[in-house]
């Protein structure tokens, strides 16, 4: 028999480190997983607990808005001596900063954090652009690993996007097909779709850290551990805020009126 063509046996060196990426990956999953349930769990008493709350605080910032907008308008007419018909409320412009409540946490049931999408877009254009293949092999998988990530966020399909971030890079591809032995090749390969699962788990849990529940449900540990009655903390300064915005609503919808009473006169 020809010896060259019977297959090495495997690298301890290399089993080892699978093993090391394995338990890495799973550790991290099984993290990941008891996160999520955890601020699951937070979410469904946050709804319970504060949601009226919340409801009538987003309420309260829409009419803000919205009276803002209008006095807005009326100004941007009055600036140009323009009457208040038809063409020229749709041809204003009408954008009024709102960022009354980007100091203030507010659990969330489908969070979308857009600006986020867009940078990691942005990283995974420049991870897997084709223009950057060194060979025809690379060239088809940059292809294809690109028009997955333009599909996904072109639909707004941010956890394809987070999957996608943890993907084979180019240079591990490389490296699979300048692997000759047969056994180094799969062990090399089970490695790196570990590591795959290991930044697919890591990349979740950051998401999941930045998401404004899950953020309200780690500042209620810190409190609790130091005996602080956190539902009784946030509700009071869900209130303290309605209080504000009914005021301000108020005193816009006063200015609106004395602005249209004037028109009138």
């Amino acid at each position: 028999m020809n010896r060259a063509l019977q297959p090495s046996a495997p690298s301890p060196d290399l089993q080892q480190e699978l093993e090391r990426t394995q338990q890495q990956w799973m550790a991290a999953e099984a993290e990941l997983a008891q996160e999520q349930a955890a601020v699951n769990a937070f979410r469904m008493h946050c709804r319970l607990r504060l949601d009226w709350l919340v409801d009538e605080l987003l309420a309260l910032q829409t009419e803000k808005q919205a009276c803002l907008t209008q006095l807005e308008l009326r100004r941007q007419a009055h600036d140009l001596g323009a009457p208040l018909d038809d063409d020229f409320w749709e041809t204003a412009d009408t954008a009024v900063p709102n960022d009354d409540l980007d100091d203030l946490l507010l659990p969330t049931d489908t969070p979308r954090d857009k600006a986020a999408e867009k940078r990691l877009y942005r990283e995974l254009a420049r991870k897997f652009h084709p223009d950057l293949a060194q060979t025809a092999v690379e060239q088809a998988y940059r292809t294809s690993m690109m028009t997955a990530v333009n599909v996904a966020y072109a639909a707004g399909d941010a956890q394809s996007l987070y999957d996608l971030a943890g993907e084979l890079d180019p240079g591990e591809l490389a490296e699979l097909t300048g692997i000759a032995d047969v056994a180094a090749r799969k062990l090399r390969t089970q490695i790196l779709n570990a590591r795959r699962r290991y930044r697919r788990a890591q990349q979740r849990r950051q998401t999941l850290r930045a998401e404004n529940t899950a953020r309200l449900y780690y500042k209620a540990q810190a409190l609790d551990e130091g005996s602080v009655d956190w539902w009784t903390l946030v509700r009071r300064e869900l209130e303290e805020t309605i209080t504000r915005r009914r005021q301000e609503v108020a005193s816009l919808q006063t200015q609106l009126a004395l602005i249209v009473e004037e028109a009138i006169m």
